[in-house]
């Protein structure tokens, strides 16, 4: 970003949970997450809210990297959580849009990395993170979040720069299975990957993008029309996507942590499962979005 420009003054902590009444509103309800004024995290809906403000989030470049930890989690070996996340990206990705074709976006697995930490560098290489918590859950909602996706983005355009998401294997049991699920790692990482794209939580129970989870279920793995709509808005169809299409992350490539952190972006915290109360999720570092929560007992929130 351009020195001396309002997003490089400071970067925001944010974490605001985004509670959305459509009322008995059909397809295309959804909300997309936003960088609005003095800092603040919000959204913009279809159908239009009150409190809707900002620009939104979104990758500039149709090609967009991603990587796994290489030590993975002790319940799911590297290649099950590579395999499932390559399939949780796909949803996205091969979504058929109503206009004609599928989201003008492409993601692109540069393998595993070492580094297991969140972070952004301006000064050295960069790995768009996926990365297992079994030994502890480092943020918010101790016992409660399930995972939590932090986005580094332009303040004034809405780019984002980079993409984090961290799974709380410390406190629940992934599965990958179709039978004897508890929770369903490829629903929790489709979820996710709406929020690494630049969407925030849905009002419609059906929705991937609606703040419930029910434990068990694996019903948050397929888009409904609303996500669709939604996917589809943020990256229309167009033009095809170069076969050299560069996924190299902003500031290069790197498999090992820079511990660097940014001064002229803000970042966001979107969270995906959590107990009730409807709580925000805050994140230690540059945060911007919270985008969410699941219910309490047989549901679990994202705050």
């Amino acid at each position: 970003m351009r020195a001396g420009s309002r997003a490089a003054a400071r970067a925001v902590a944010v974490a605001s949970a985004i509670a959305l009444s459509l009322g008995a509103v059909g397809a295309d309800a959804y909300c997309r997450t936003t960088s609005c004024e003095g800092g603040s995290t919000g959204a913009r809906c279809v159908p239009a809210q009150a409190g809707d403000c900002g620009v939104e989030l979104h990758w500039p470049s149709p090609c967009v990297s991603f990587d796994l930890q290489k030590d993975a989690s002790s319940d799911v070996s590297l290649d099950s959580a590579t395999a499932v996340f390559h399939a949780a990206f796909a949803s996205w990705t091969t979504a058929s849009c109503a206009s004609g074709g599928t989201p003008r976006m492409e993601m692109v697995d540069l393998g595993p990395v070492a580094c297991d930490k969140h972070e952004y560098s301006q000064q050295q290489g960069n790995a768009n993170l996926i990365v297992f918590r079994d030994k502890s859950w480092p943020h918010a909602g101790q016992g409660s979040t399930l995972a939590l996706t932090t986005v580094t983005f332009n303040l004034d355009t809405g780019e984002i720069y980079d993409a984090d998401m961290e799974l709380n294997s410390a406190q629940v049991t992934f599965t990958t299975v179709d039978t004897a699920v508890e929770f369903d790692l490829l629903s929790v990482a489709t979820h996710e990957c709406g929020h690494f794209l630049g969407l925030s939580h849905a009002a419609l129970p059906d929705a991937t993008m609606y703040a419930d989870y029910k434990p068990h279920s694996t019903s948050l793995r397929s888009l409904n029309e609303d996500d669709i709509a939604a996917i589809c808005a943020v990256y229309p169809p167009g033009e095809a996507i170069p076969e050299a299409c560069d996924a190299t992350p902003r500031h290069g490539f790197s498999s090992e942590c820079a511990g660097a952190k940014p001064e002229d972006a803000a970042t966001t915290g979107s969270c995906t499962i959590a107990r009730s109360p409807r709580t925000s999720g805050s994140i230690a570092a540059l945060a911007l979005i919270a985008l969410g929560a699941l219910a309490v007992g047989a549901r679990r929130r994202c705050g």
